[in-house]
């Protein structure tokens, strides 16, 4: 009878250790679901972090190129229009020069060529910065409106 009891107890120390090894298996196995549905949704949100850091560097780049081919028109016509003005200046002091009769006619006319010259560069440097300036800030704009959308 002792030796029934002993393996009673030993069937029943088994069963609680099967019973104890069933729990364990199963706080593992929900533990490692847990952690898998945690690692999917953390790789979910970097993947859509990432699409929209994309999808925002994208739409920079298009803003910067949209306004550098606007920014690049205006400085092209800007520098015709000097170039045609400087021309135009330039005849007229040729003809001035080909009228005059003395020195001091001479010098006013080269000083008038100089002088407009200067201004029309000058006007030509303030519009290309004027530019310039009108592209960075769409681009900063364009920057801060996405990094807006991305937060």
């Amino acid at each position: 009878m002792a030796q029934t009891a002993r393996n009673d107890q030993a069937e029943k120390a088994a069963d609680n250790v099967a019973e104890l090894g069933r729990r364990t298996a199963d706080k593992a196995v929900d533990a490692t679901r847990e952690a898998i549905g945690e690692a999917e949704d953390t790789a979910r949100r970097g993947f859509e972090h990432a699409r929209r850091t994309f999808g925002a560097t994208a739409e920079i780049e298009r803003a910067m190129a949209r306004r550098s081919a606007e920014g690049a028109g205006e400085l092209g016509q800007a520098l015709a229009e000097l170039v045609k003005e400087q021309a135009r200046s330039n005849v007229e002091a040729f003809q001035a020069l080909g009228r005059a009769v003395d020195w001091d006619q001479v010098v006013r006319v080269q000083g008038e060529l100089l002088r407009a010259s200067f201004e029309r560069a000058a006007a030509f440097n303030r519009r290309y910065l004027e530019v310039v300036q009108a592209m960075m800030t769409s681009v900063v704009s364009v920057t801060k409106e996405q990094a807006r959308k991305a937060a």
